[in-house]
């Protein structure tokens, strides 16, 4: 994923990210079975936090990529760069 396609999923669809995350991270010799993207997200939340879960895949991406949120006074967000 490029940094383009990473502010282009987090803008329209975020939570797509962290199965994106899920997939990168997946070590098939660690981890049994893989789940595909439906399985993921029903087990995502029964299993943990959505939320804390989508920031931290957030803030990983950003981190990687160097991208800094605009934010207005208000503490909304304007665009990502």
């Amino acid at each position: 994923m490029t940094k383009k396609e990473y502010i282009q999923t987090k803008t329209a669809n975020p939570i797509k990210l962290v199965y994106n995350y899920y997939k990168e991270k997946f070590d098939k010799d660690k981890h049994s079975p893989f789940l595909s993207e439906n399985e993921f997200y029903t087990y995502l939340q029964i299993s943990s936090d959505v939320n804390k879960t989508i920031i931290k895949v957030f803030n990983y991406y950003d981190n990687l990529y160097n991208v800094v949120t605009l934010l207005d006074n208000n503490g909304n967000i304007i665009t990502f760069f």
